[in-house]
């Protein structure tokens, strides 16, 4: 029990000091190059390009599973799996990432560096919301759903998610090439996601008591509970044009900040959480093995 506690805690330390890998040496960016190599080829048949992504993520899922598995001998097998769930959660990087928004001004660059939708056409409340839903989907992404498959199945479950979420992000589109070739990584994205969507609400309940019931009510997509969540939370008003507007006021810097003081905050209790539960997986594991 101790040493999935102790990976847990030194692999938070390290992405409160050092934030991300170097990219040369980060899984994550493995995972999107390996992707790469494989969208190269295209098939004229959509469902011969179906089977075909489904391959290539599961490639990629098989290729995360051996970076968990690597035979390491101790004390080089505990220092690659803080290594690795280090890498696997994304809080510091999100923090700087959303305050480069606003630093000087909101920033239209920035923006766009951490949402999809064109930034340009967008007004600056619209831009002010487009980076605390940024900030809400990434507490489940980066933080909540790799944690929980942690206290699950250990350091190959954030793993194997954080490889799914990767071809989900690169591939994962509704609209053209990649509405085929992406859509397994996307259904199944969606799936790992289902679970810690939800769980993350109990945690915006300590900041505002009915983000659960208010999460589940106004969910904005499958596994959007998050944004209806911190909207709830900081009562503001998040739209995406076309798509859906949750009621509030119209968003500020001032808004952006809050909502990235809640992502701390948020980011300590999940951690709190995974913590407890771990210990109690451990437990359980080790009375049924005597």
């Amino acid at each position: 029990m101790a040493v999935e506690i102790a990976v847990l805690l030194l692999a938070l330390i390290l992405d409160f000091f050092i934030s991300e890998p170097p990219a040369l040496l980060h899984p994550v960016v493995w995972f999107g190059r390996l992707i790469s190599l494989f969208e190269k080829v295209k098939f004229s048949r959509r469902k011969v390009e179906i089977l075909y992504g489904t391959f290539c993520c599961l490639s990629v899922i098989s290729f995360a599973l051996i970076l968990a598995l690597l035979p390491l001998p101790y004390p080089a097998s505990f220092l690659w799996s803080v290594y690795l769930l280090f890498s696997a959660i994304s809080i510091r990087s999100m923090v700087n990432h959303a305050k480069a928004c606003i630093i000087n001004g909101l920033d239209r660059k920035a923006v766009q560096m951490i949402v999809s939708r064109n930034t340009d056409e967008l007004s600056e409340e619209q831009l002010c919301s487009a980076v605390i839903e940024s900030v809400a989907e990434n507490y489940v992404d980066g933080v909540v759903a790799p944690l929980f498959y942690f206290s699950i199945f250990g350091v190959a479950g954030a793993v194997i998610y954080r490889a799914v979420n990767t071809c989900d992000a690169m591939i994962g589109y509704r609209k053209g090439r990649y509405e085929a070739f992406g859509k397994f990584a996307a259904r199944l994205d969606d799936l790992l996601n289902y679970i810690p969507a939800r769980l993350s609400l109990i945690f915006f309940e300590f900041l505002k008591r009915g983000a659960i019931i208010y999460g589940l009510k106004n969910n904005v997509k499958l596994n959007g509970c998050a944004i209806s969540a911190i909207s709830y939370v900081l009562g503001v008003k998040l739209e995406k044009p076309g798509h859906y507007s949750l009621p509030g006021k119209s968003p500020d810097a001032k808004d952006v900040e809050g909502a990235i003081s809640a992502f701390i905050i948020l980011s300590l209790l999940a951690a709190i959480f995974v913590a407890v539960i771990t210990a109690t997986r451990i437990v359980l594991l080790t009375k049924l093995q005597l």
